[in-house]
């Protein structure tokens, strides 16, 4: 038996119904950082007492219970202070359990690495984007600015020498001033929460609010352009689990890249629309009245450093298919029969507030 036991590559410890240890490998050793003959025989609660009203205990007692293959990856600390991730299986064997185990802190540290970078990517990406439309922001804050500098300037000359008469009048003078004052603070308030950093949330959110959102950020440069923003959105496919500030990054990427796509076109047209699809998600689609898309394009659409444009780094596309991904769904682009070019891409619906 123990033979066999030092062939596995993996920690292993063997206990009756009882959770009384049997055996142990030479692996499970090294990981526990103590000898076979201190731990067979004890008992799996005395030898590890934190396991007692822990997740893993409980997984332990469930795999003996209903005598089932159990599964996890668990952070593990140790009394001496060490810790570790453990991937750690439990199969059912002559009525106790058979426990293998091994150290998963290499993989799950390159994991997080990971992530941290996407992270970094993306919110590089968002400053990236801010940097294109901040020049368009600018002129579009000048105006309700100087609009309610004009209205505040005016109310203050009514101030003067007001008759009782003109009360009303200041008022409202007054309150287009305000009203000026809050659009340009609305515009600021959108510009700060999509470029703030911060880990991807996953709540309820209104995906019309999210949409009307980047609409407003991206529908400056779309005027400038002279294009059409429509949009058709399905009462029913309303709310879903997303992070509402990279959704609208993906929105932005999209609707932008349209725009640009349809320079030289004379019909000027971007459809964003939403509908709930037969599985249950929601499908999101930009559709646009350009030259479209090539079969290569469509192949390598979401290819990092892939881009059409001299000034383009080629990411927003990939760093969407990232984002959009880590939502649970999936983005794909196509050239409809009708013309010009189409992303769609799937989110998770909310049935908390569906």
């Amino acid at each position: 038996m123990q033979a066999l036991l030092q062939l596995i590559s993996e920690g292993f410890v063997l206990v009756d119904g009882d959770f009384r240890v049997i055996d142990m490998n030479a692996e499970g050793e090294r990981i526990e950082g103590r000898p076979r003959a201190q731990l067979v025989g004890t008992s799996l609660w005395d030898s590890w007492p934190d396991l007692k009203g822990s997740p893993l205990g409980d997984l332990w007692i469930r795999a003996m219970r209903d005598q089932v293959p159990v599964a996890l990856e668990h952070h593990y600390s140790w009394p001496d202070g060490r810790s570790a991730w453990l991937e750690m299986r439990a199969y059912p064997n002559d009525g106790g359990l058979a426990i293998f185990y091994r150290d998963i802190t290499d993989r799950k540290t390159s994991e997080e690495e990971l992530r941290r970078t996407q992270s970094e990517l993306i919110h590089a990406s968002r400053v990236s984007a801010m940097g294109t439309m901040a020049a368009t922001l600018a002129h579009e804050l000048a105006q309700p600015l100087m609009s309610a500098g004009a209205y505040l300037d005016g109310a203050t000359r009514m101030l003067r020498n007001m008759p009782a008469a003109e009360v009303r009048e200041a008022r409202q003078t007054i309150g287009l001033a305000a009203a000026s004052i809050r659009r340009a603070s609305d515009i600021l308030s959108r510009l700060r929460a999509f470029v703030s950093r911060g880990r991807a949330q996953l709540e309820t959110h209104d995906l019309q609010a999210i949409i009307a959102d980047a609409g407003v950020l991206v529908l400056p440069q779309a005027q400038r352009e002279g294009v059409e923003l429509r949009f058709e959105l399905d009462r029913h496919a309303r709310w879903v689990k997303a992070d509402a500030v990279q959704i609208q990054q993906v929105l932005i990427n999209l609707i932008r890249n349209a725009i640009e796509a349809m320079q030289s076109t004379r019909d000027k047209t971007i459809t964003i629309s939403t509908h709930l699809m037969p599985s249950g998600s929601v499908e999101v689609s930009v559709a646009d009245s350009g030259p479209g898309l090539d079969a290569s394009s469509v192949q390598d659409a979401f290819e990092p450093f892939r881009s059409t444009k001299d000034e383009g780094l080629g990411v927003g596309l990939s760093i969407s298919r990232t984002i959009v991904e880590a939502h649970g769904g999936t983005i794909t682009a196509e050239h409809p029969d009708k013309g010009g070019a189409r992303f769609r891409f799937t989110l998770q619906r909310s049935r908390a507030a569906a």
